[in-house]
């Protein structure tokens, strides 16, 4: 093959870069590209050296046609294949200019567990785009069609914040590569059996200027998972000048999600890659949750919430502050200013941040910064100020003002203020608290029991789910004249799961109220426990030290997994008395009992070695996994029980004394004598 003495002179091209070649077969021209994994260690690691892994096999195959007019130029379009890692199949890219249309489209095929699955996500774009009325114009069209397949809904919202979702549906930006675009499409919408895709996607423009960009522009697919129903809204707002976008260059990616499952609607915005005057860099995300199932809230926030509010039941991502900041700092000032509102079913919060630094030599820095909640039930407000300044030269500081103050309250208003001045020959430090008025504050009623609230919401319908969605032997819903009897055949399983409380082990708190008294529930009965996400600080009571070095959610038992016991074998087996009779044609002539002819002796090895190849994947590659995660387990040193999570070990030692250690930890403890 032409170019392998080439490679085999620049090993070390091949080991850094990994497999990179073509090659002409007559009008056609191939590529072929490889990856390789480098881990880098950190800069305060010193001068040591990355690890290399790989290259790893072909994973990426493009072609394209040479003009038929001759010179070196290809015609336009053009396509790709590549080989998902393991069993997740092949995929591909496909880009067609047709005279006054683009097509382009990219696809992925694969037969998992025996099941065929499929998707494809086209798009048709106009040149010139259509013009409608008003200065708007429709520029693209196009959909996504999937088979066996289903959208991811934490990959989509992961996806969405860098704009890879985007990016994905509306080919926005272009691609590293093709083997990065099908994989990301393979992510977003990975494979499961019994769920399909489908829904239609558009691009609307105004004053739209063709291939050079319009003023405003707007991407917009709707995507209908079935049987599930769930619904996905994937939006791309744009507003730039095009020619010159440093002067305006804004775009707001936007993924809307309504479960019908999970009782759940929910939006997520973020500002990508977004920048004003070529100078001032913007930022921020948005999220709302919506839940009308057992517990039902409602949650809107631009920018975050009050700093150490938990918003469970709700399962938020960490939010960027809604802000501005100098992408390219000017050599003598710094600017950014960043703020934040929230909304949710029992308050309202809002706050921001300014700060200015300026270097002449001497550089001075100051901040001012305000937050404030209101609680509605029971009724609580609280707001914290602070303002600072500083002046230093060459690291050194010559003086520092910091002024914090609070205000909290009813029952009684306490009202916080210090005062802090440094300078290089002495400091000064003033704090004090006042008190206005008596009286207790808003209290809550008292909460109920623990094992009264689980009960409760066991014993809701609504929180009894099928151990797949995909699973159709399932019903969930009581038949005709079936009464409230579920039928569940021998192969299905049930959980039951609740979301007001963690079980398992003990806790203080549940709905945001305290219990009489620490109380933990047990459930028994079933074959495995359903886990699910929690943040361990609206249940369990934690010091500062624990809020700061813990996780903010845990996974933790909810509910049990309900199975019925599989059937004895033999008990029903029915004996199959039918007989086969064999019969050979050769050459349409029926050849006489094969009973009645001489033995003959043929050796099928090879035969059944070629079907055996047949039936495996291509092995381009080893994908035998490098890294394999596993959930781990903690223990407790006064008892040799096994705890699934952090949480749960913590809880226990903490009122039957011990020590809480991961698993790992304690099976190699570390020897610290003579340290």
């Amino acid at each position: 093959m032409p170019g392998l003495a080439e490679l085999a002179l620049n090993l070390d091209t091949l080991v850094n870069e990994g497999i990179h070649g073509g090659v002409d077969l007559g009008p056609v021209h191939l590529e072929v590209g490889s990856s390789v994994l480098v881990i880098a260690p950190p800069p305060s690691a010193g001068a040591l050296e990355s690890v290399i892994i790989g290259p790893y096999g072909v994973g990426q195959i493009a072609a394209s046609l040479k003009s038929p007019l001759g010179g070196d130029t290809a015609m336009p379009g053009g396509g790709s294949l590549v080989r998902l890692p393991g069993n997740g199949g092949f995929g591909g890219t496909l880009q067609l200019p047709l005279g006054p249309v683009q097509i382009s489209a990219t696809a992925i095929v694969a037969v998992i567990d025996g099941d065929p699955s499929f998707l494809a996500i086209m798009g048709v774009e106009f040149l010139p785009p259509i013009q409608l009325s008003f200065g708007f114009s429709l520029d693209r069209v196009g959909g996504l069609v999937g088979v066996n397949r289903r959208a991811d809904t934490e990959a989509l919202r992961a996806a969405q914040r860098t704009g890879a979702a985007g990016d994905v549906l509306f080919a926005i930006r272009p691609p590293a590569n093709a083997l990065a675009l099908v994989t990301d499409a393979n992510r977003l919408f990975p494979f499961n059996r019994g769920t399909h895709l489908v829904g239609p996607s558009l691009k609307l423009s105004w004053l739209s200027f063709g291939p050079e960009g319009s003023l405003i522009g707007l991407d917009l697919a709707v995507i209908v998972e079935l049987p599930t129903g769930k619904v996905v809204i994937l939006g791309v707002a744009r507003a730039s000048i095009p020619g010159i976008p440093m002067i305006l260059d804004l775009r707001l990616d936007v993924l809307g999600i309504v479960d019908a499952v999970e009782q759940l609607a929910s939006v997520d915005a973020s500002l990508v890659d977004s920048h004003v005057l070529g100078v001032f860099e913007v930022y921020g995300d948005a999220a709302m949750r919506l839940s009308w199932g057992s517990v039902g809230y409602m949650i809107a926030t631009v920018g975050g919430f009050y700093p150490g509010f938990n918003p469970e039941p709700a399962r938020l991502p960490a939010l960027r502050r809604v802000g501005m900041a100098m992408d390219t700092p000017l050599p003598i000032i710094e600017v950014r200013a960043e703020g934040y509102f929230a909304v949710t079913s029992n308050s309202i919060q809002l706050g921001g941040r300014w700060e200015v630094g300026i270097a002449l030599g001497i550089e001075a820095h100051g901040f001012v910064q305000v937050d404030a909640i209101v609680l509605f039930r029971p009724f609580h407000f609280e707001a914290r100020i602070a303002a600072g300044f500083d002046v230093s030269a060459g690291g050194f500081s010559f003086a520092s003002v910091t002024l914090e103050g609070s205000v909290a309250g009813p029952g009684p208003i306490v009202i916080h203020g210090s005062l802090s001045i440094d300078v290089f020959l002495f400091s000064i430090s003033w704090s004090e608290t006042f008190t206005l008025g008596s009286g207790p504050s808003d209290m809550l009623p008292a909460a109920p029991l623990l094992i009264d609230v689980v009960a409760e919401e066991l014993r809701k319908p609504e929180n009894v789910h099928s151990g797949s969605i995909a699973d159709p032997l399932v019903v969930l819903k009581p038949r005709p004249r079936a009464g409230n009897v579920a039928a569940v055949p021998p192969t299905g399983t049930l959980q039951v799961q609740q979301r007001r409380a963690p079980v398992g082990f003990v806790i203080e708190r549940v709905d945001g109220r305290p219990l009489a008294s620490p109380q933990g529930v047990t459930i028994s009965g079933g074959t495995s426990d359903v886990t699910d996400r929690f943040s361990p600080g609206s249940y369990v009571t934690l010091t500062d030290a624990e809020a700061l070095n813990r996780p903010p959610f845990d996974v933790l038992a909810c509910g049990r997994v309900l199975s019925l016991v599989d059937p004895a074998l033999g008990a029903g087996k029915i004996v199959d008395g039918r007989q086969v009779k064999q019969i050979v044609i050769v050459g349409q002539v029926l050849q006489p009992d094969p009973d009645d002819l001489p033995a003959v002796w043929a050796d099928l090895a090879a035969a059944v070695t070629l079907v055996a190849a047949s039936q495996r994947p291509p092995a381009l590659s080893d994908a035998t996994p490098l890294v394999i995660a596993t959930q781990e387990v903690w223990r407790a040193t006064t008892t040799g029980a096994p705890f699934a999570s952090a949480t749960a070990a913590h809880q226990f030692v903490r009122y039957s004394k011990g020590i809480a250690q991961p698993a790992a930890d304690a099976a190699a403890p570390l020897n610290l004598a003579g340290v």
